[in-house]
């Protein structure tokens, strides 16, 4: 894997079909992320679309948005792709439709084997909405190969 060039937080290639980053998915999330510092953040209107309760953001959205802004965190600290082991998501206040809301992923335990990740969801009043933590395994290139077949903008950009 070639270090020194960073790979992309964001997916602008041939595939794109991601439900929560994907910008090809016309059901998904489409969320786009940045770098802040040793922190990946990303935003996110609640639409009415991914509501539970009447007016209310489902659980299952919350836990998405968090578990993708924090597997993202492996690509700035260690320029390699993750996948999600296991997540356990603690609600704290509701997500109201129409709300923005602010994620934020942040290592937690540098692991070579499976790095352990923290998140967390804020209202736009700065007050946590949800926090996370995730256990991630590293990728093998082999692996993403496979995953990016048919898909030669992914392979090229992705799996450097």
């Amino acid at each position: 894997m070639n270090t020194h060039q960073h790979l992309p937080l964001n997916d602008n290639t041939d595939y794109g079909l991601c439900f929560v980053c994907g910008p090809r998915n016309p059901w998904g999330l489409k969320l786009k992320f940045e770098r802040d510092g040793l922190r990946v953040k990303s935003s996110f209107l609640a639409h009415e679309a991914y509501q539970g309760f009447p007016g209310l953001l489902h659980g299952g959205i919350i836990t998405a948005l968090l578990d993708e802004v924090m597997s993202r965190v492996s690509l700035i600290l260690e320029n390699r792709w993750t996948m999600t082991v296991k997540i356990e998501t603690q609600f704290r206040k509701p997500v109201h439709i129409g709300s923005q809301v602010t994620m934020f992923g942040e290592i937690d335990e540098a692991n070579k084997r499976m790095p352990r990740v923290k998140g967390k969801l804020l209202l736009a009043d700065g007050s946590v909405a949800a926090t996370a933590l995730g256990s991630f395994v590293y990728v093998p290139s082999t692996q993403l190969s496979q995953l990016a077949s048919g898909y030669p903008e992914l392979a090229a950009s992705w799996m450097k």
